[in-house]
């Protein structure tokens, strides 16, 4: 019998199968994997052993169903048992070696998230995405989506929605204990009401988890996501990386970096893999 494996990474993808299952192939060597794909896309990838694959929400992006789809696979990996659960995308890369990384979380019982209350002093985010109802994606049927977006509009004129406590966010690329994980959906089970306040909120998978860790006790926590993202150069944002980012990448004393497109620059996802790979 193999030894159990001690963390679980939870991705969520919709492009790029290629990319997509080298990282795939490369992370199960050492931990288990549990990918939601957008049930949308087309791209393929196979089960095995130590990959579990899903198809279960349209997650558009910003959508109530992004948490719906993590939430989903966090359960997946909770009800069998690991030490630590890491969150990333189909676009991000580890940029140590897979040793590294299980060496980085053992005996570590601390909480990595980038946390910060909201808004934070630079003004993100615009508070209307909390107290202003959103409705992200399309409904098969065009006259019941135009319906929908007619309510939201209604409701946006004559309510504000309350803010029911302090609400706190951050990127969404989470690195939680099994106690952690434990607590939120304890939490959950509590509070009924918590998920639906989320269900017309734009983007709230960057505030979902954060508030709810803020809300639970005994609990340490490292204001630190451990990615190396780069938000101020462009032209995208976040910053697709290219290979003139590849100092600055391994040399920011992070885990993983995001975000990477084979598209864009496949150069670059080759230089990584050849520090990283075995």
């Amino acid at each position: 019998m193999t030894e159990k494996r001690k963390i679980a990474v939870m991705m969520t993808v919709h492009k790029n199968a290629e990319q997509v299952n080298r990282l795939i192939n490369h992370l199960s060597k050492d931990f288990d994997i549990y990918v939601h794909i957008d049930r949308r896309s087309s791209l393929k990838i196979s089960e095995s052993e130590s990959v579990f694959v899903y198809k279960k929400y349209n997650s558009y992006w910003g959508s109530f169903n992004q948490i719906m789809a993590t939430l989903f696979l966090l359960k997946q990996a909770y009800n069998k048992g690991y030490h630590r659960y890491l969150l990333i995308s189909g676009q991000d890369l580890p940029i140590e070696k897979n040793e590294e990384i299980l060496d980085f979380f053992s005996n570590n019982n601390s909480e990595y998230l980038h946390i910060a209350k909201i808004p934070t002093n630079n003004g993100w985010p615009d508070m209307n995405r909390l107290t202003k109802y959103h409705i992200k994606g399309k409904s098969k049927y065009y006259i019941i989506y135009c319906l929908k977006r007619g309510i939201i509009k209604i409701l946006n004129i004559i309510k504000t929605r309350k803010l029911d406590y302090d609400f706190y966010g951050g990127t969404n690329w989470i690195n939680l204990t099994h106690n952690c994980v434990k607590k939120i959906f304890e939490y959950l089970k509590r509070d009924k009401k918590y998920i639906n306040r989320y269900k017309w909120t734009n983007c709230s998978d960057e505030i979902f988890y954060h508030t709810i860790i803020n809300l639970l006790e005994g609990l340490e926590v490292e204001n630190e996501s451990l990615r190396y993202i780069n938000w101020a150069d462009g032209p995208e944002y976040p910053r697709t990386l290219r290979t003139v980012d590849y100092d600055k990448i391994m040399n920011s004393n992070k885990l993983f970096a995001r975000k990477f497109d084979v598209d864009v620059d496949k150069e670059i996802i080759e230089m990584i893999y050849k520090e990283i790979e075995y």
